[in-house]
C-alpha cells in the first residue's frame, strides 16, 4: 500500500470551506440573530429583571452579563471576518491574520460558573 509521504499530505479544513461557500450565509445571519436576540435582552428585560436581584446576585449577573457581551462580540467579529472573505473583501490570508486578533478560546470560556 503506498502512503503519501508527510511533506506531500494537505489536510482539508472542511470548517474554511464551508465559511467561503454560499451555505455560509445561514450560519451568518443564524450568528448575528443571536448577537442581537442577547442584547435586546441586556438592554431590556434583562436589565428590568436585574434589578429585582439582591446586591450580590446583581454583581453575579452583571459579571455574567458582561462575559457573555464580550463573548458575543467575538462571535460577531469573527462572522464579520468570515463574511468578508466571503464576499471577497479581504483574502484568505488577510483573514487568518485578523483572525488571530480574534480569540475564542480563552480561559474564561473553560470556567465554570
Amino acid at each position: 500500500m503506498n502512503e503519501p509521504s508527510k511533506g506531500s499530505a494537505k489536510t482539508i479544513k472542511l470548517a474554511e470551506r464551508r465559511v467561503f461557500s454560499q451555505s455560509f450565509k445561514p450560519l451568518y445571519q443564524e450568528g448575528m440573530g443571536l448577537v442581537e436576540q442577547a442584547a435586546e435582552y441586556l438592554d431590556g428585560k434583562g436589565r428590568a429583571e436585574a434589578k429585582k436581584l439582591s446586591r450580590t446576585a446583581a454583581t453575579l449577573y452583571a459579571a455574567e452579563s458582561m462575559r457573555l457581551t464580550t463573548r458575543l462580540m467575538q462571535v460577531a467579529s469573527w462572522l464579520l471576518l468570515q463574511r468578508a472573505a466571503n464576499s471577497g473583501e479581504m483574502t484568505r490570508d488577510q483573514v487568518a491574520s485578523e483572525k488571530s486578533k480574534v480569540r475564542l478560546d480563552t480561559a474564561s470560556a473553560h470556567d465554570e460558573a
